[in-house]
């Protein structure tokens, strides 16, 4: 059975995936193609991209599921969104006006009807999945938990008005337990912040974190507790708080955040609602655990990006192991919602880990060698590939990758990757000026998986989610010699750790500098300029490290070097 997925819902990273008999076997954003970053746009070509990556056609689509509800299957949730809002409204002027400016909104919505995909398509059966439901989904249905029951839980900004949902996955099946109403959504508190510091909502809550480790959080951290009913999360936020997510982006509520943060240094900020995050949510997953009885955790969601968050999640004493998808973010709704239409129609789907996240367009020897020679560019085909970047890499020299499929979901692991030394801490600043970007946290390192645990030695090797660079470690005394340049100020570093089974040609680039410098890791940052999405064909490899200066470039399995 063939099942496309569709994420089309108009907030961010619409996207298309291909599920057949219950695996996984392409997704894409439509951001990869249009070069749009975060791309709304509904997904003409990431559905055409998403069926020649799987070789399929339309007409051998089954079904399509469609990643969040239809306008009117999502009333009852607007309902209990106005009825909370009436509520708080009584404290907050500015929550009153917003409520009855939004009454006539909320009844001609209902009518909107869903854009369909072209052609054939538009005639195959249609089913749609709630949003959190497709995040839930797509963090169970591919984990490695396929025997066990285990806490789903997805939060992120908001999405069919809901911020988070909490499952039970048994058997192959997800079973509701809760919803969080979205007025009390951690999720945009945090990208209210992330606007107040002067970076852009759900892009740039990355950059929020790396600034948190260098400030004190306490000063905002009790003002925030001071609003929070932590122990009724339907009632979260007093109506201060409620005003600031009903209107993050705009005056309405920058204007209550700036009471609660105007006194205190950026860093300060940063630092607050990344420690009120933590303890809010893993105080609340501790008690989801014992209540719900579970050890497992599949997660998915925006919030989900957030590294640190992860490690204290997987610290927890309830915890065994957690799962976070890949493509944790709105990217990886079509999957989930693939996902889950899939068990429908089959009664069922046990849990598979997906092994890799090589699902995107294929840059192989005929497309590189034509880019090469429109190009123009000097390039070679040594015989030992590995050996020569691992040589160059050892020499300080800085070498991007494009080879193979592209990446699934927002990291970089291998397949479109900038590789450099991680023993000079001056990388950091060199790599953010080539790219023009500007990061607070070090650059990710990937490493052999063999010397995971002597620079991480919280890692295990059941920790699935190390190599899709879903979570942060504390690094060993050896880490902290050998790669300075990845290590943050609170002496953590966010790992991919490589297995040679996984991508071989990759792994071999890292164990051959290993061989030949005693260092088993290197910077992996994402192949791409500043603002634009990665890089996804042989042509944008080569435009990338042209205008990035970079020393050389792997394309498939040629190499061009270029003197600087």
């Amino acid at each position: 059975m063939i099942i496309l997925g569709i994420n089309d819902v108009g907030h961010h990273n619409s996207a298309a995936s291909i599920v057949i008999d219950g695996q996984l076997v392409a997704s894409i954003e439509e951001e990869r193609i249009s070069r749009i970053k975060m791309d709304n746009a509904y997904p003409h070509q990431a559905i055409a991209e998403a069926l020649a990556i799987a070789g399929i056609t339309p007409e051998q689509v089954d079904v399509v599921a469609l990643a969040g509800l239809s306008r009117w299957d999502q009333k009852p949730y607007v309902d209990t969104l106005f009825h909370y809002m009436a509520k708080v409204a009584k404290q907050e002027p500015d929550i009153k006006r917003f409520y009855w400016n939004q009454q006539p909104a909320r009844i001609t919505r209902l009518f909107k009807q869903r854009q369909k995909p072209a052609g054939v398509l538009a005639e195959k059966p249609t089913q749609t999945v709630e949003h959190h439901l497709a995040h839930a989904a797509s963090a169970y249905y591919a984990s490695p938990f396929t025997d066990e029951r285990v806490g789903v839980i997805s939060l992120d900004g908001v999405g069919d008005f809901s911020w988070g949902s909490v499952w039970l996955g048994e058997h192959g099946h997800l079973q509701p337990v809760e919803y969080l109403p979205y007025l009390n959504s951690i999720g945009l508190l945090y990208s209210a912040v992330t606007i107040y510091l002067g970076f852009k909502a759900t892009r740039h809550e990355g950059k929020v974190l790396g600034l948190a480790a260098f400030g004190n959080p306490e000063p905002l951290l009790s003002r925030l507790l001071a609003r929070t009913n932590q122990t009724d999360w339907a009632n979260l936020f007093d109506a201060k708080l409620a005003r600031i997510v009903l209107q993050f982006a705009k005056e309405v509520g920058q204007s209550a955040l700036r009471e609660l943060c105007e006194d205190l240094s950026q860093e300060d900020v940063a630092a607050g609602i990344q420690a009120y995050t933590e303890q809010l949510i893993c105080n609340w997953i501790q008690e989801q655990a014992r209540q719900l009885q579970f050890s497992k955790l599949a997660l998915a969601g925006g919030v989900f990006a957030n590294v640190k968050l992860n490690q204290r999640l997987l610290a927890l004493p309830e915890i065994d192991n957690i799962y976070v998808h890949p493509n944790m973010g709105d990217g990886g709704l079509a999957t989930g919602a693939a996902y889950e239409v899939y068990s429908r129609l089959q009664n069922g789907l046990l849990p598979k880990l997906q092994p890799h996240v090589y699902l995107g367009t294929d840059i192989n020897r005929e497309n590189a060698l034509a880019a090469l020679e429109k190009s123009g560019l000097a390039y070679s085909e040594p015989d030992n590939l590995s050996y020569r970047v691992a040589e160059l890499l050892a020499a300080g020299k800085v070498v991007a990758r494009a080879a193979g499929k592209m990446e699934y979901g927002p990291r970089a692991l291998g397949n479109r990757t900038v590789m450099a030394s991680c023993q000079d801490k001056n990388i950091n600043q060199w790599l953010n000026e080539k790219f023009a970007r500007t990061e607070f946290m070090p650059f990710a390192p990937v490493i052999i998986e063999e010397q995971a645990h002597a620079y991480f030695p919280d890692w295990q090797e059941d920790h699935v989610a190390a190599r899709f660079m879903t979570l942060t470690y504390n690094a060993s005394p050896i880490a902290q010699k050998n790669i300075p340049a990845a290590v943050h100020v609170d002496n953590t570093a966010r790992p991919q750790v490589i297995r040679r089974v996984d991508n071989p040609a990759y792994y071999d680039i890292i164990n051959d500098y290993y061989q030949l410098t005693g260092v088993a890791s290197v910077i992996n940052t994402s192949f791409n300029m500043h603002e634009e999405p990665i890089v996804r064909t042989a042509e944008e490899a080569i435009q990338a490290f042209q205008a990035a200066q970079l020393d050389a470039l792997i394309l498939d399995g040629f190499l061009i070097e270029q003197a600087r």
